[in-house]
């Protein structure tokens, strides 16, 4: 962090030399805007189906809330927010698949964590004000890099070439003492070859959940060189976060008396006041070097390698633990033996990341083929430690109580070829192979022994076709199968002693779109057929993760529908809307029976067959629109209304189980101004859920029942829920100087 202020201030000392420079450079004629990046990225003569939203169309809604948050307008996706107002630990679905199926990438680099497969967008903070647009594919998408995508595929790159000189300033606060301040500045083109570019970012808020306060602070350095036929740019950015845990969610009561209590710190209630220190903690850092050559006119190289080094931990405050469970003895007093005591654990976690990916790109007029392929590799330390308790004279402290080692080895090569048949018609094929080997040894965080290695190969072809006719009308059609390796998680929490299945995916997808002056529409169908598919069982992990198992058949069909209307020049429309159907052919619903001491008796565990249930936290309906309003020039007011139909928490389609239908309208004000001395400064006002209402974007189930010599308890659910702020609102300026 020290290094990029240093960075800016430099920057900002010799931006008046910089200006002087900058016609003189223009003249040279090196034309480069964006560098090349030939992964991941889908062009418009592919038939896949992607939403693209540039720079521009971020800028006026990046007031501090994070990806999620920003994407959630497009088509097919909903968010959520642990703290409730968008800041801290949020969450992305696509088409009802969450973020363990989302392939993220950065630069074509994946983002994923290899062994969880989570987006841990808290750990980037502010990071898409580096971004130049984020490109969201929907189902298998275009092969990459990373985790297969089983979803979506969410594309961030950062490769625009600022050739002036620029420095620029974003500042917004708001609700719940919300603030977010941004420097940015860039060197423009120096030398004739040379640029760099330059953030610094962080952001406050205290959450609308009690206590659910974060710390992001993030910053970006890229040095770039460019001429006519290679470019080379060195990426470093990182990005450190601290929030009070808020992944417990809400019981069904509170929702009615208190909204906004967090059990975290508690321990569910047994401690008061909280503990003040049940915080996650994490610093990631990301190394880049992405390069691109053209060898000749029609061939053309690109590639990049990474590393990521990424540590932190999670602190919690745990009342009346049995000092067995952490691998301490007894305490023995002169009169009495104590078997339990408070404490306070951390459980850490401490990965390195690193890989290369290289592509060849070859182009004619009829014809593009790629040859792409990479190799990464993933080690990661996960331990558990006791900082703090009772009886820290008698234990010993700061000693691991538990150690769990993840390594992963992830290799793949993929071939993409568009032929241009006929001038309407253009094919596409995509083929990739891909080899993982991961292991897992050591222990879990409840000290048992873990040990086994999974070898994994997958063959994933892909077809399209796509026909243009009189440059208004485009049919797309698209067919591929993808596979999906388990998580860490799904291996530790196996159900019935059983390892998890790799799961496979037929995705059919036929799009129309239609282009007018003024109006361009289109639909998409589709279709996802799963075998083996790893669903959410409702219930979630100590840290908020969900506990998934292997159904042997389902599905996911729909339409998507994208409307885009100037209606007047002063008056436009944008509308998307999702309708489908998510089902599991036949779901195995499994009640524990837990003895006096939670030990689960499996000759008492209930199963049921459910036909043809609801996939979890899969909406059958999204809908999307903003009416934007120019009343003069440089003024523009966006009214948006967001719907997000019936989300059942499991699967067994149960309404008792469920997060009720709900319908969010914002107010977004933008002004922009010139001047003589400020480029561009632009204001504005968000107002969000302005009609307040009260509503919950995610939770979790769970259900049990408990025996005992002479007992049996009926089965008992448990509903927990993400309660989601009333109105709130934020305000920002940007001050852009070049």
């Amino acid at each position: 962090m020290r290094n990029a202020l240093f960075t800016i201030i430099l920057l900002l000392l010799s931006q008046q030399i910089l200006l002087a420079q900058t016609d003189s450079v223009l003249k040279i004629g090196v034309l480069l805007t964006e560098l090349p990046v030939l992964f991941n990225k889908a062009g418009i003569d592919d038939p896949i189906t992607f939403t693209t939203m540039t720079k521009s169309q971020i800028e006026n809604i990046n007031l501090g809330q994070d990806v999620p948050i920003l994407l959630d307008r497009t088509v097919a996706v909903n968010s959520t927010s642990d703290a409730g107002n968008g800041i801290g630990y949020t969450y992305l679905r696509i088409r009802g698949s969450d973020q363990t199926r989302i392939n993220v990438t950065i630069n074509g680099v994946p983002y994923n964590d290899p062994e969880s497969h989570q987006v841990f967008w808290v750990n980037l903070p502010d990071f898409i004000s580096s971004a130049s647009e984020v490109q969201i594919q929907r189902g298998l998408g275009t092969s990459n890099n990373g985790a297969g995508a089983f979803g979506g595929t969410v594309n961030i790159s950062t490769n625009t070439i600022q050739k002036k000189a620029y420095f620029e300033t974003a500042n917004s606060v708001g609700s719940f003492n919300s603030m977010k301040n941004t420097f940015s500045a860039g060197t423009g083109m120096l030398k004739n070859h040379f640029v760099i570019d330059a953030r610094y970012s962080q952001i406050f808020s205290d959450g609308y959940v009690d206590r659910a306060a974060s710390k992001l602070y993030s910053y970006f350095v890229a040095v770039t060189y460019v001429n006519r036929t290679s470019s080379i740019r060195f990426v470093h950015f990182s990005g450190k976060e601290k929030t009070y845990q808020a992944w417990y969610g809400l019981t069904e009561d509170s929702l009615l008396t208190n909204r906004k209590f967090n059990a975290a710190g508690t321990d569910y209630g047994q401690l008061n006041p909280a503990y003040k220190n049940e915080t996650d903690n994490y610093k990631q850092s990301h190394f880049q070097c992405l390069f691109s050559h053209k060898i000749s006119k029609k061939l053309m190289m690109s590639g990049n390698s990474f590393y990521v080094k990424g540590a932190g931990y999670y602190e919690q405050y745990k009342v009346g633990q049995s000092f067995i469970k952490y691998g301490f003895e007894d305490v023995y007093t002169q009169n009495d033996t104590i078997f339990s005591t408070d404490l306070i654990r951390r459980r850490s976690l401490k990965n390195n990341f690193f890989g290369a990916n290289l592509a060849f790109d070859f182009k004619t007029d009829k014809l593009e083929w790629k040859v792409a392929g990479g190799a990464n590799r993933y080690l990661g330390n996960h331990y558990g430690t006791v900082v703090w308790s009772t009886f820290g004279s008698s234990i010993p402290l700061n000693n691991r109580y538990y150690l769990g080692t993840g390594t992963k080895s992830d290799l793949n090569i993929y071939s993409v070829i568009n032929y241009k048949i006929k001038p309407f018609l253009k094919l596409y094929a995509d083929v990739q192979f891909r080899y993982i080997n991961y292991g897992i040894d050591g222990q879990n965080d409840a000290r048992m022994a873990i040990s086994e290695v999974n070898v994994f190969y997958f063959f994933n072809p892909k077809l399209g076709i796509q026909a243009i006719l009189n440059n208004k009308h485009k049919f797309n059609f698209f067919a591929g199968i993808g596979h999906h390796e388990p998580l860490r998680d799904d291996f530790i929490n196996k159900r019935s002693g059983k390892n998890p299945k790799a799961e496979a995916m037929l995705d059919i997808e036929l799009n129309y779109k239609y282009s007018g002056r003024k109006f361009v529409a289109s639909v998409n169908l589709y279709s996802m057929l799963y075998k083996n598919q790893l669903v959410a069982v409702g219930a979630i992990n100590d840290v908020g993760a969900a506990i998934r198992t292997n159904v042997d058949r389902s599905y996911r069909v729909g339409a998507e529908l994208e409307l885009n209307w100037e209606i007047h020049k002063r008056i436009s429309f944008i509308s998307n809307a999702t309708f489908s159907i998510n089902k599991i052919m036949a779901f195995d619903d499994v009640v524990n029976t837990y003895d006096e001491n939670y030990i689960a008796v499996d000759s008492l565990r209930l199963s049921t067959t459910l036909k043809k249930s609801t996939i979890s936290f899969s909406p059958s309906i999204l809908c999307f629109a903003e009416l934007q309003y120019k009343p003069f020039k440089n003024f523009i007011v966006s009214f948006t209304n967001k719907f997000t139909s019936r989300q059942f928490l499991d699967n067994t389609q149960n309404r008792d189980r469920s997060i009720k239908p709900f319908n969010v309208n914002n107010i977004v004000f933008s002004y922009a101004l010139h001047t003589r001395l400020i480029d561009d400064i632009i204001f504005s006002l968000q107002l969000n859920n302005v009609t307040n209402r009260s509503f919950v974007s995610n939770g979790y189930t769970y259900s049990e029942r408990y025996v005992g010599r002479a007992y049996l308890t009926d089965v008992n659910t448990y509903n927990y829920y993400y309660p989601q702020a009333g109105f709130n609102l934020m305000g920002g300026i940007i001050l852009r100087f070049k």
